[in-house]
């Protein structure tokens, strides 16, 4: 059906509405089916929350230094997840060495 949608549509780029959890075969297909734009923020959330959590219950929040209390330290593992996260999509999606 996609293949039908991608020819009827004159081949226009597609994008992909809440691909996360979808496997990766059924993205790859999807991609050489004329889809283009894959969201998968639900994803970047999740890895950011868990990152997060490991963090505060490893009570890492509570070391300070002579600043104390310092809010990019708490944020910094989750948006560490979300590079890594967004890196392996990018690889997967076959975005990568392209921009």
């Amino acid at each position: 059906m996609l293949t039908e949608i991608h020819h009827k549509t004159n081949k226009i780029p597609l994008v992909l509405h809440g691909g996360t959890g979808i496997p990766e075969s059924m993205i790859k297909k999807a991609i050489s089916l004329g889809v283009a734009k894959i969201n998968v923020n639900t994803e970047c959330q999740l890895v950011f929350a868990e990152a997060t959590r490991k963090y505060i219950e490893a009570r890492k929040d509570l070391d300070t230094d002579k600043k104390g209390f310092d809010p990019r330290k708490l944020l910094k593992p989750g948006t560490d997840a979300i590079m890594d996260k967004v890196v392996e999509k990018i690889t997967l999606f076959g975005s990568n060495n392209k921009a």
